[in-house]
């Protein structure tokens, strides 16, 4: 199997156990990668055997180091210049396995691919975390990495990682358009994406390489919402306070504000967050009127707004 990633073409072929009679290999053979660039494909056997060449040879303990459990895949570096000059060409492979005494059994099955220049990579993301998601813009590129103009972008592919380590990057999405929301996010976390373009070139797309990472703190900034529907009893020297259950899933507690003043002038009672929907305030006045109000506040210190005020002035003792 052979696929165009970038400037590379990926090989990719099963270990060989066996001998051409069907006995069992003694030992890993040396594999040669035979490649050829093909204008015109009818008569494709006879044209690789006339023009192909030895491009790698690769020992046994080379291939172990590209092997991927019994598959091995091997990157056939092309780059920008080769690119540009047999853009639009076919290229074919074939291995020969040689054992110890420079024996093969000849060529492999032959892959083929049309070959194509690749966009540029996208250059730097920008991102903007909301509550929700984070939200990811770039500039789409206009050339290929050998100068030629890209004639169509097929879409971008997104990939994402929790450490930023190569290797460590899987895909979590694909858009049209140079934007892109991520809303499998967890606030408090930092992700790594980056970004490739698939250029279109007729039926073909091609995957450009990874633009760099870029680094996002989902950062919770974000208030719970405030509390709702709260009420104040006036007793005896003092002023009983409820309200409705905050539905906010990372809740710390709730703060109470008092003023002598109303809508203004608030002093938080306690150092804090409560962890219950009531309150007591026990250091009042009586016959003197009271404003209160209350907020919500989340396990990264975000603060709501205020509840709507009650005012109330405590009874006196009898």
């Amino acid at each position: 199997m052979a696929e165009q990633r970038g400037e590379r073409v990926l090989l990719r072929w099963t270990r060989p156990r066996l001998h051409a009679d069907g006995t069992r290999l003694d030992a890993e053979p040396t594999i040669e990668i035979h490649r050829a660039f093909l204008d015109d494909t009818t008569e494709a056997d006879q044209q690789f055997d006339q023009r192909a060449r030895v491009v790698y040879v690769l020992p046994a303990q080379v291939v172990e180091s590209f092997r991927h459990g019994e598959i091995v895949v091997f990157p056939d570096v092309l780059g920008s210049r080769r690119l540009g000059e047999q853009s639009g060409r076919t290229v074919v492979y074939a291995l020969k396995a040689v054992n110890k005494k420079g024996q093969d059994a000849g060529f492999s099955h032959r892959v083929a691919l049309r070959l194509h220049p690749v966009p540029t990579p996208v250059g730097e993301i920008a991102a903007q975390v909301t509550e929700r998601a984070i939200r990811l813009r770039w500039s789409s590129p206009t050339r290929t990495t050998s100068g030629t103009p890209l004639e169509a972008i097929a879409g971008y592919q997104i990939y994402r990682s929790a450490s930023g380590e190569d290797g460590s990057f899987a895909q979590v999405g694909t858009t049209a358009a140079a934007t892109y929301e991520d809303t499998n996010i967890t606030l408090g976390q930092t992700y790594f994406y980056r970004v490739t373009t698939l250029a279109q070139f007729g039926t073909d797309t091609v995957e450009s390489v990874h633009s760099a990472s870029a680094e996002v703190l989902a950062e919770d900034r974000f208030p719970p919402p405030a509390p709702a529907k709260l009420i104040a009893v006036a007793g005896p020297a003092q002023v009983s306070l409820t309200w409705d259950a905050s539905e906010a899933a990372d809740l710390a507690g709730y703060y109470i504000y008092r003023s002598r003043e109303s809508g203004a002038g608030y002093e938080r009672l306690h150092a804090e967050p409560l962890q219950v929907q009531n309150f007591t305030d026990r250091q009042v006045e009586p016959g003197v009127p009271y404003y209160y109000v209350v907020t919500t506040v989340d396990a990264s210190g975000n603060e709501s707004s205020y509840s709507n005020q009650v005012a109330i002035a405590p009874l006196t003792p009898d």
